[in-house]
């Protein structure tokens, strides 16, 4: 698709969903020189982030963001990401169990074994954008939604495909690894409650989820928003059905019947 065209998708979405905030153009890439003009780069501020950070900034600022192994402060998302390696991989153990994630090693082993990763070297750097006017074609879609949001995303996606949306979670690098990474190595959409480090450095607040979507299933996910259920008012926001109250505060029946009464 041309740029355009995902423009508008990304209008379309947060039209539909009432987002909060700007879904994001994620886009993995193998030289600096993908980014796009106007890009932003922490190491030119003379400063390093997370990459949720990097979420934050674009999808609350609206910017679009660079970030390489020069930008970013999350070891863990480096080297998972393929942007650093180390030297000892006992060393990733070694870290999670001193921040007392995990009982044993063995256990932390067990989760950190079934992390998804890239092989290191791969891909240089990360451009994050808003879709609403990206300047890059993105490998994916990041959605920060509420539970309500992330409903009608996967009442949308079941409509198209008849799958249902499988998850592998331990909250361990969130919306950066369990999420973005594991759809563009998937190619499979899918859902993440964000993990502390999005709360503490990205400002995920307690009723946010993130929802991922693969480039080759924006334009039919978006599409199917707008029929999933949504000529019967599931839609978004929830219509709810009003009715009149089945009990009242006593206060009010009492004031009712001290209303003057007309006589015909």
């Amino acid at each position: 698709m041309e740029l355009q065209n995902y423009h508008e998708l990304g209008k379309s979405l947060t039209e539909i969903l009432r987002l909060q905030y700007f879904p994001l153009a994620i886009k993995l890439v193998e030289s600096e020189d993908e980014f796009p003009e106007k890009t932003r780069r922490p190491n030119l501020l003379n400063m390093k982030i997370t990459m949720c950070q990097g979420f934050a900034m674009s999808r609350r600022i609206g910017w679009t963001m660079g970030l390489t192994a020069d930008d970013m402060k999350c070891t863990p998302n480096l080297i998972a990401y393929g942007f650093a390696e180390l030297e000892d991989q006992s060393a990733f153990i070694e870290a999670f169990r001193t921040m007392n994630y995990y009982e044993t090693d063995k256990i932390a082993e067990k989760v950190i074994s079934g992390m998804p990763r890239l092989k290191p070297g791969r891909y240089k750097g990360v451009a994050v954008s808003p879709l609403g006017w990206t300047g890059i074609t993105p490998d994916l879609v990041l959605i920060y939604c509420n539970s309500a949001q992330a409903m009608r995303l996967i009442q949308a996606t079941v409509y198209k495909t008849g799958e249902r949306i499988a998850n592998s979670l331990s909250c361990l690098g969130a919306s950066c690894i369990e999420g973005v990474l594991r759809t563009f190595l998937t190619k499979k959409p899918g859902l993440v409650v964000p993990g502390a480090g999005d709360r503490a450095f990205g400002t995920t607040q307690d009723h946010e989820l993130a929802f991922t979507l693969p480039k080759e299933m924006i334009e039919d996910i978006t599409g199917a928003l707008r029929k999933a259920g949504y000529e019967k008012g599931v839609r978004y926001p929830t219509v709810t059905s009003i009715t009149e109250p089945p009990m009242v505060p006593e206060a009010w029946t009492i004031l009712e019947s001290k209303l003057k009464r007309k006589t015909l």
